[in-house]
């Protein structure tokens, strides 16, 4: 994800970076040296199995991980019926994908992978009953917990003596800088959960027991494997920011192509027209730069695959994409130029999608961001290879939901909490700011046109781009390649207004249901139209229906206050922020176990408490309830 910073907090951004990133001894393990994936033909994907019900967990840095971290929990709690065994199971085991991108992608990897019962991952023992929370429970973190890694401060100390003693005391280590946030990620979230580092993973033993018999070289302890009790699969996207030797012309090309695009849709819209089409433009500019455009790849357990349709000039000359398929275990698994293997870890995979840095423009012509990058070298369509640099998955969709739609997903549950539109809306404002400046809850509202042009200002672009809204002002990411939906006079995002502003004044949770939306072409995606899908667009806020039921000895407010304002949100300091955890300064890499745990609460209950549907303040259903998306499956 690309988040807007002022001075002072870019400064702290790098060094918070670089204190995650070398969390680690660095020498012990190395993905420096990439291979080259396979050639052979691989299966895609797939299309996605009629009524698929699948997750996109959103980025967001550890705020959105945390979020999500709630979502799961809730859905893991609750039971339904399978609809082939008949037997009572967690919800969980009906969704198909975790499709995740940034912050999200840290829990759609360890609800998989992390080597602790699930039941203990996500502490399902707690209670989903706000009025039962505890001041003890709120601190209380067990180590076996995904809240756990969330929360743990990173030890100052350790990185210290890593960095001296592994790269300022070994200057051959310096080749390995690229490395050292996959290593600090392994450091912090997958070896406290007790992942061995460094394995090949695929998506069940039935599938590795193939993959073993086609490669006699290959050993079972070469693997990991989800745990048995585990039936989603994940999905992380990673974005492809050029080549390794390419001194940043490629990002630099996509800048101009994107500040080309906006400027034709800036004259369209100031010539009347009222929403152009975005694909076209950046269609008609494209070719002039390269074809340079942030490709996507998307990972699973079994498959990686870019789906990305178009001629880009590589090395000088001309590749079609998409590429060839690669099994996951194969990509970038082969020895490298010195001799070394490479492997593609869940750590390393992970790690390309949760690098945010990585993928910002830091200092003349993008530098210290190309140091930070991962690198792989692919096979391209042109029989050459070519070492790709890859970082954060939201420089091509911040929510994880358009590599469903480019499945065929048809109910998409999509958990976030990240609302930035720069100038308007900033980082840390709630949903209240946006329902004070547009409060409309009819089309019958006789300014409701010109509270719903006020409310598009506070929305994430990132969301309201699928359906042909690209914002006031650019954003600096590829929002403009992710116009998925036919909604050409924007009924489908005054739905959305209208229901969540109806949920929010009766202070319920902010999820609706946007049904039978219609699916377009999109080239960029390989993504055919025709179909429809179903989001449910699950947006924690801080409901009062919620905070008013949190005992007042647990929170502790300030002598004299109530709980909670007139927003619904704690007056307590320590929870006042809760769920826009903070993202100033150190904030951005680490929260309390209060806050962390708070976010869990929150999360649960939302599945919970709107399982068999919500009302807004006429009395009116605004969400069938997650019940009923899970009996259609």
């Amino acid at each position: 994800m690309r988040i807007a910073f002022n001075t002072k907090q870019k400064a702290f951004a790098v060094s918070a970076y670089a204190l995650l990133a070398l969390f680690t001894k660095v020498a012990s393990f190395s993905f420096s040296t990439p291979g080259i994936s396979s050639s052979k033909a691989v299966p895609d994907i797939g299309e996605a199995p009629d009524g698929e019900i699948a997750l996109a967990l959103a980025g967001g840095g550890l705020r959105a991980a945390s979020a999500c971290f709630g979502a799961l929990r809730g859905l893991q709690q609750k039971k339904v019926i399978h609809p082939e065994t008949g037997k009572e199971v967690p919800a969980m085991d009906l969704v198909g994908y975790n499709s995740a991108i940034s912050g999200g992608s840290l829990p759609a990897m360890l609800y998989s992978y992390a080597q602790v019962p699930t039941d203990e991952l996500l502490e399902t023992d707690r209670v989903t009953d706000p009025s039962k929370i505890t001041k003890e429970d709120l601190s209380r973190m067990p180590t076996t917990s995904m809240g756990y890694v969330l929360a743990q401060k990173p030890d100052s100390k350790n990185i210290l003596k890593g960095t001296i003693k592994e790269v300022l005391l070994n200057p051959l280590n310096l080749s390995k800088v690229h490395s050292l946030w996959s290593a600090g990620l392994y450091k912090m979230f997958c070896e406290p959960l007790n992942m061995p580092r460094n394995k090949y993973f695929t998506s069940s033993k039935a599938e590795l027991d193939k993959i073993l018999a086609e490669n006699p070289n290959l050993k079972e302890d070469d693997f990991l494997l989800p745990r048995e009790d585990v039936k989603a699969n994940m999905m992380i996207l990673a974005s492809m920011h050029g080549y390794r030797l390419d001194r940043g012309k490629y990002m630099d090309n996509y800048q101009k192509i994107y500040s080309e695009s906006w400027a034709e849709h800036k004259s369209k819209l100031d010539a009347g027209e009222k929403y152009p089409s975005m694909t076209d433009i950046v269609l008609s500019v494209r070719d002039k730069y390269g074809g340079h455009l942030p490709m996507p790849y998307m990972f699973t357990p079994d498959v990686v695959e870019n789906k990305y349709s178009g001629t880009v000039n590589v090395r000088r000359k001309k590749v079609e994409y998409p590429e060839s398929n690669s099994k996951t275990f194969e990509w970038g698994a082969k020895s490298g130029k010195y001799g070394r293997k490479s492997r593609l870890s869940v750590e390393f995979m992970t790690a390309l999608s949760v690098n945010f840095l990585g993928s910002s423009y830091i200092g003349a012509g993008g530098t210290m961001s190309r140091l930070l990058t991962g690198l792989r070298t692919v096979s391209l369509s042109n029989g050459s290879g070519a070492t790709q640099r890859f970082a954060d998955g939201g420089t091509n969709d911040l929510m994880g939901v358009v590599p469903l739609v480019a499945r065929g997903t048809k109910h998409i549950i999509s958990v976030y909490v990240f609302n930035q539109n720069p100038p308007i809306c900033g980082f840390n404002n709630t949903y209240a700011n946006c329902y004070n400046a547009a409060p409309a809850t009819s089309l019958d509202d006789p300014d409701f046109d010109a509270q719903f042009e006020e409310w598009l200002k506070w929305i994430n672009p990132r969301i309201t781009a699928y359906f042909g809204h690209f914002n006031i002002a650019p954003i600096n990411q590829a929002n403009v390649m992710n116009h998925i939906f036919n909604d050409p006079n924007l009924d489908r995002l005054k739905e959305l207004m209208i229901t969540y502003n109806s949920l929010f004044k009766a202070g319920e949770p902010l999820i609706a249901t946007l049904k039978d939306l219609e699916v377009i072409d999109n080239p960029f995606w390989s993504i055919k139209g025709g179909k429809t899908v179903d989001l449910t667009l699950m947006y924690l806020n801080m409901p009062k229906k919620f905070s008013e039921n949190v005992p007042e000895e647990a929170i502790s407010p300030p002598e004299g206050m109530s709980k909670t304002n007139e927003n619904g949100q704690f007056t307590n300091e320590s929870f006042s922020n809760v769920p826009e955890l903070k993202s100033d300064g150190a904030d951005m890499i680490h929260y309390s176990h209060e806050e962390v745990n708070m976010m869990g609460y929150l999360g649960s209950w939302m599945v919970h408490h709107s399982w068999d549907g919500l009302k807004g303040h006429d009395g009116k259903e605004k969400f069938e309830g997650f019940g009923k998306i899970f009996s259609k499956r």
